[in-house]
């Protein structure tokens, strides 16, 4: 009976230590794409991204995709995967020759992601074109709203 009870207690820490270990590795992604983003803030028209950016920032708690803080926010796997699609979207729309450091930093840590993701491949990419549909949407809207403003010459 004892030797079951400390099976068990054994079973227990090693779960925790397991535990831990994913919200440690997933923090220091966080922190990674928190770094990237933040070198490349000011050298980008941060306008441009605005949809993007006002997407990403609906799932993280209390700051923004720029100054990514909390415990909360940095032990969460979809905040991560967020940030990746964040960068991916941003160094789509840069010239290719630009940012080249940051570009191989974010390969390493969607590499990383990919070690210790919680979700199906499937359901990443859903969710990527999901952040795409809404840009699409709101840049339409915006772009309605800016017709509709502007009088017509005659």
């Amino acid at each position: 009976m004892r030797q079951h009870k400390q099976v068990a207690l054994s079973l227990e820490r090693q779960h925790l230590k397991h535990i831990k270990s994913y919200y440690r590795t997933i923090a220091e992604i966080n922190l990674r794409l928190g770094n990237i983003h933040r070198s490349i803030e000011y050298k980008i028209d941060k306008q441009k991204y605005q949809y993007a950016t006002e997407y990403v920032n609906q799932y993280i708690s209390y700051t923004t995709v720029w100054n990514i803080k909390f415990v909360y926010n940095l032990e969460n796997p979809e905040v991560a995967l967020l940030q990746i699609f964040h960068l991916e979207y941003i160094f789509e729309h840069e010239p290719k020759n630009s940012f080249i450091t940051e570009r191989k930093q974010l390969e390493e840590q969607r590499k990383q992601f990919s070690e210790v993701n919680p979700y199906k491949e499937e359901q990443i990419r859903s969710r990527k074109q999901e952040m795409l549909n809404y840009i699409k949407r709101r840049s339409e809207q915006s772009s309605k709203i800016i017709n509709i403003q502007k009088p017509e010459a005659k």
